[in-house]
């Protein structure tokens, strides 16, 4: 038992195998796979965020229609004889809602902020890249 934990614990390939031209470039594939990763991850938060206002905008514009008609309904009652007050406070209340709904919406969509994230890692991993080619370059030239 003991000899299977030295073999496993022991690389047969040396440690000049791990850094190798084909360990940069395993190293920079899960690079560029994360870097994706995080690219999707905050676009689809991005593209949420502004399907969420959207959608409230649009139920707010279609409340805000439906209240103001039930208002209208409420001026025209007294001709009919039929009591106002109901239809004023139903549709003064989802007037209110509607617009403080659409408000938000609004206010939403003019503050998201940018995917920057992505940006930013993309300009440290080039940094990275930059710092381990010229390290190759020096163990090489130093090689040689």
């Amino acid at each position: 038992m003991d000899t299977f934990h030295r073999a496993a614990a022991t690389d047969s390939r040396g440690p000049e195998a791990s850094r190798g031209p084909e360990a940069l470039a395993a190293r920079l594939g899960r690079l560029v796979r994360l870097e994706v990763e995080l690219g999707l991850a905050e676009t689809r938060d991005f593209v949420q965020g502004i399907a969420v206002a959207i959608v409230v905008a649009v139920s707010s514009a279609i409340a805000l229609i439906a209240s103001l008609v039930v208002l209208l309904a409420a001026a025209l009652s007294p001709l009919f004889g039929a009591r106002w007050e109901p239809l004023l406070i139903a549709g003064g209340g989802v007037v209110l809602l509607s617009g403080a709904a659409l408000a938000w919406s609004a206010w939403r969509l003019t503050h998201l902020s940018w995917p920057t994230e992505t940006l930013t890692s993309f300009e440290e991993n080039w940094r990275w890249l930059a710092a381990q080619l010229r390290s190759r370059l020096t163990l090489h030239s130093r090689a040689a």
